[in-house]
């Protein structure tokens, strides 16, 4: 197979040619010149940024017959045998597919025999983090204190995998994802050494969607001149790479904006009909979303954003025209939408329910806007400034108006038995006494009484459990409070007697009865009406402040 695809023909043979790594490439090229050589690097970062690269180019200015030197030759036989990668001294591995501790054993072997022909031996291990735990411990020592004329360079793209024990005792140098001008003027180079014509918009567009690799940049441009040939345009180059056409993102970006459900169903439609990826959709409209965000709030988006003086320029009324936190929330629901299509036997069906409600999204209005609406519309019913104002929230949440407010009313007497002791007073006596008798007593109800004896019933065996343990205690309460010796014994009736009622369960049925009634009445209320259809809200729950409950 004669033709070799760009990314190989043009891979970087010196650290000049390296793009956008600059503060990596310097760096080793001092260490270079100075002799401060280390004898382990680990190079991490996403893929197609020149780790790999740069391992090479490193192994051969170590060990070019005119070095060390920050500038090979390319031409002697270390850098041509490293070139192309048949030398006997620099030794390539996949960590993927050595990740045993006998791999490494056989290379802890084989690092105490000198170089055949150079002056370093020098192993580069790709994807260190595939290695397995053993191997790496396996490794520790060789890597602090390997002989003299071993140098270790790592590379990764998963740094958090590899243990720190290993990242302790190398350089570490994090490759950055490269910028997208430096790779549009790649490209543009690279297509007129091959003689095919590349406009800047096509190089823009496989710029963007290589996401900072350069590899990939080079990937997509092989892929795109096989399509197009010697002329590439942007339409074909929008078709193989399957980009999100623009007119679409604004489509999308006016449904929402103007809630309007119909056109945004009709676009999800032309979508399917017309083959497009749904993820990509999503993925297209969150990046759409995220330019008019970064034009919204920065003074100069260019630093953080990949678009033109021309294109922010173009887009700024678009994002002048949108609320912020309606923005955060429209990028919010997509970024979960994206992964939910993604999963989804039924991407279609998803995506809509996800696109109606974000056209269901109202615009959040601003808290002292809120708060001034709420004081003109008390001014307006009579109510006294300031008394709900500071009850509403900036959810819609309405608390009820003071003036509909009632206090819980007062607790009955309890129904006396043979006329003689009111149940209710005896309890409260005992919370003042004894607080655990009190909660006791809380639990039962006066079942029998008579001149020395007393019975108290209790529902639930605990509470009878619980009441015999403290039997004389309670004796002892109750005998004080009638002012008299008695007897008192205690009765299970474990389902019987349902209708009676202890002294707990009569307190809860007047807090029940109490509290629908203030509910009915806040909620009658011409302030919370009037409130609710001003803010079209809903009334979440009832709150009654002051009152403890």
């Amino acid at each position: 197979m004669s033709y070799q695809v760009l990314a190989r023909k043009y891979r970087p043979q010196t650290f000049e040619q390296i793009i956008g790594q600059e503060h990596i490439t310097r760096t080793l090229k001092n260490a270079i010149e100075s002799g401060r050589i280390a004898h382990g690097y680990l190079f991490s970062g996403m893929r197609g940024v020149g780790k790999t690269t740069a391992a090479r180019v490193l192994a051969k200015a170590l060990n070019c017959e005119t070095g060390p030197t920050p500038v090979p030759c390319n031409r002697c036989h270390s850098c041509s045998e490293i070139t192309e990668g048949y030398s006997v001294d620099v030794i390539e591995i996949d960590g993927a597919s050595n990740t045993g501790v006998d791999d490494i054993r056989e290379l802890r072997e084989n690092v105490l025999y000198a170089p055949a022909r150079s002056r370093y031996k020098i192993y580069i291990i790709d994807e260190v983090h595939m290695l397995s735990k053993s191997a790496f411990n396996a490794l520790l020592k060789t890597l602090e204190e390997p002989p003299p004329h071993v140098i270790f360079i790592f590379a990764t793209t998963e740094t958090h995998k590899v243990p720190i024990t290993i990242q302790s005792r190398c350089q570490c140098f994090d490759f950055r994802r490269i910028q997208n001008q430096a790779l549009v003027d790649h490209l543009l180079s690279l297509s007129e050494q091959e003689g095919f014509a590349l406009d800047d918009g096509s190089a823009d567009l496989i710029a963007k969607a290589s996401e900072g690799s350069l590899r990939d940049a080079q990937s997509l441009l092989d892929q795109v001149v096989s399509f197009c040939g010697e002329r590439v345009n942007q339409a074909d180059t929008k078709v193989v790479l399957g980009t999100m056409d623009q007119e679409v993102l604004d489509r999308a970006r006016q449904a929402l904006i103007h809630q309007d459900a119909q056109e945004a169903m009709n676009l999800v439609d032309t979508l399917v009909r017309d083959g497009q990826d749904l993820v990509e959709f999503c993925k297209a409209l969150l990046s759409h979303l995220r330019d008019l965000l970064m034009i919204k709030i920065l003074q100069d988006p260019t630093s953080v954003t990949a678009l033109s003086d021309e294109e922010i320029g173009a887009r700024r009324p678009a994002a002048d025209a949108i609320e912020e936190d309606r923005l955060l929330g429209f990028m919010e629901h997509l970024n979960r939408t994206e992964e939910a299509v993604r999963r989804s036997t039924h991407p279609r069906f998803v995506l809509e329910v996800a696109l109606v409600k974000m056209t269901r999204m109202e615009p959040l209005r601003d808290f002292k806007t809120l708060l001034s609406q709420i004081e003109s519309l008390e001014q307006r019913l009579g109510c006294s400034s300031g008394s709900s104002a500071s009850e509403v929230g900036a959810d819609n949440r309405v608390s009820a108006p003071r003036s509909a407010r009632r206090a819980e009313p007062p607790a009955q007497p309890d129904a006396q038995v043979d006329g003689n002791i009111n149940w209710e007073a005896v309890v409260g006596f005992a919370n003042s006494e004894s607080p655990v008798v009190g909660s006791i007593l809380e639990q039962g109800f006066l079942d029998k009484a008579d001149e020395g004896r007393i019975v108290i019933g209790f529902k639930k065996k605990i509470h009878y459990d619980i009441a015999l343990e403290k039997r004389e205690k309670v004796q002892e309460v109750l005998g004080r409070f009638l002012n008299r010796p008695l007897t008192v014994s205690f009765d299970l009736h474990n389902g019987r007697d349902t209708e009676r009622q202890t002294l707990k369960e009569k307190k809860d049925a007047r807090v029940r009865k109490h509290h629908a009634k203030v509910e009915k009445e806040n909620l009658d209320h011409p302030v919370v009406q009037e409130a609710l259809k001003i803010f079209k809200g809903r009334v979440l729950e009832v709150r009654e402040f002051g009152t403890g409950s």
